[in-house]
């Protein structure tokens, strides 16, 4: 008859093949060699007394980690604190030879997963493991919502304005509520935030520093929620060299807010490099704005001129005029604005009389206070086209 521990190592041995990879295990060197016998290769085994400290590639690199924790040792307890702190989404499974009630209250407090029991029942483990790593499955099959970017042909036509009442009217589409988040990637000049009259604690370039550590923790933390019921991510608060922009970086974080949301815009800044053009790209429409001047349409004409260049198609490319004035102030007309630039007006935006600057001066939106402007209105008609095109009914 089978002793329990050979037991264990057999079913361990059986059970280690369905295990994922990136389990890490920090413990002291009799409980590696434990889990070494059992789990052979499927598992990282890092040595270590309770109290040492944890190197940080290990924390980078570690899907899940199950850590050795010593509850008599104040350096010990303080290391699932800087784990937690360092990747709040990991799960942490703490190793305890006693595990008192109380102390195991205290770090399900603190955000760990679960609790196992010293020396290792090597059944519950592998039971342990599975089910964890089957709840957090990487998120990377997760549908992508909607992205759409707004791109300014030149400074000053209105894009982020536009942006702003843009989120919030989107909130509500065709009825449904929808989760939408504003991210403000025009590094040096953004206004989204000020715009909404909020102060986040941390930027878009927080995020993008983050690297390999960026979680959808760490984005939903960075989203501000405005009064609007929308979410920000804002862009620094001191101007940020564009040409330090990590493109994969960037591309991640789009992804993750895209699986993080329900609807995800983009504010772009006038300047194009590698990093816009690949952000305008991953999205799934992209309104071009412009208003009536000349230079503003030449400008226009230059970036559909580029967009076509790089095939994207013209059904992704939208067109948005804003300011529009009645006919008779009026230099250039709206029709003879889409027989300049040879595309379709989408959606044309009524300028406003005064109202929305007091309002943006104030940091809220002109729908706040007078639903029935005709700016308000118009902004109202694009979201449920976009919501039409993009969302479906």
């Amino acid at each position: 008859m089978m002793g329990t521990y050979e037991k264990d190592l057999e079913t361990g041995s059986r059970m280690n093949r369905n295990l994922p990879s990136g389990i890490y295990f920090v413990v002291q060197p009799q409980h590696a060699a434990a889990l070494r016998a059992a789990l052979g290769d499927a598992v990282v085994l890092i040595e270590a007394a309770p109290g040492d400290e944890i190197p940080f590639e290990v924390i980078r690199k570690a899907s899940v980690l199950v850590l050795e924790v010593d509850p008599a040792q104040a350096a010990s307890l303080a290391r699932v604190s800087q784990i937690r702190a360092a990747r709040p989404s990991m799960p942490v499974i703490v190793a305890l030879e006693a595990a008192s009630l109380s102390i195991t209250r205290t770090l399900i407090r603190q955000g760990i997963s679960d609790v196992a029991t010293l020396p290792f029942d090597m059944t519950e483990l592998v039971g342990q493991l599975l089910e964890i790593s089957a709840k957090h499955a990487p998120a990377n099959d997760l549908a992508l919502a909607p992205m759409v970017s707004l791109v300014r042909a030149a400074g000053g036509v209105g894009a982020t304005t536009i942006i702003t009442h843009l989120a919030e009217a989107l909130a509500d589409c065709h009825g449904r509520s929808q989760d939408v988040c504003v991210i403000d990637l025009d590094l040096q000049f953004g206004q989204v935030a000020n715009y909404l009259g909020i102060h986040p604690a941390r930027t878009v370039l927080d995020l993008l520093e983050a690297s390999e550590r960026l979680d959808p923790d760490m984005v939903r933390d960075a989203a501000m929620a405005t009064p609007q019921g929308i979410s920000v991510i804002a862009a620094p608060t001191v101007i940020a060299p564009l040409e330090e922009v990590d493109v994969d970086r960037l591309l991640n974080l789009l992804k993750i807010a895209r699986q993080s949301f329900d609807f995800v815009l983009v504010d772009l800044p006038s300047n194009w490099t590698n990093w816009t053009l690949s952000a305008a790209l991953a999205c799934n429409e992209i309104l071009v704005v412009t208003d009536q001047s000349i230079t503003g349409l030449r400008q226009t004409k230059r970036v559909i001129e580029l967009f076509d260049m790089m095939n994207v198609s013209r059904e992704n490319v939208r067109v948005v005029v804003n300011r529009v004035e009645k006919k008779l102030f009026q230099t250039i007309g709206v029709n003879e604005v889409a027989d300049t630039l040879s595309r379709e007006v989408s959606a044309t935006i009524a300028r406003d009389k005064g109202d929305l600057q007091i309002a943006q001066d104030r940091g809220v939106l002109l729908s706040d206070t007078n639903r029935k402007a005709s700016f308000v209105k118009d902004i109202d008609r694009l979201a449920d086209q976009i919501c039409d095109r993009v969302v479906g009914n």
